[in-house]
């Protein structure tokens, strides 16, 4: 019976020691310890503060980019006007406006 038993220990340690099973056993224990830290109080604040940074950043880039289409917008007025007084001259440009 010793032997039996000294059977199922040498291949539970063998099973033990395989790669695969560390890495299960290790996500395991990672995911409780995670979710046990993400129920803290510093982990709700810290999430808020994340949240409220990114957010800012957001607001900030939409901004940015509000303002480079405003002024793409213009720089393609301005052309389109260009080409009008190359096309007809300014001469003609004075008389439709009369």
């Amino acid at each position: 019976m010793a032997r039996q038993q000294r059977g199922y220990v040498d291949r539970t340690r063998d099973f033990l020691k395989q790669e695969k099973v560390k890495y299960f056993i290790g996500g395991a224990i990672a995911t409780v310890a995670i979710g046990k830290i993400l129920e803290t109080e510093i982990a709700h604040n810290a999430a808020v503060s994340a949240t409220a940074g990114i957010l800012n950043l957001k607001d900030s880039v939409e901004e940015k980019v509000e303002n480079i289409k405003e002024d793409a917008e213009d720089i393609h007025a301005e052309a389109q006007e260009k080409q009008k007084i190359e096309i007809y001259g300014p001469e003609d440009e004075e008389d439709e406006a009369e």
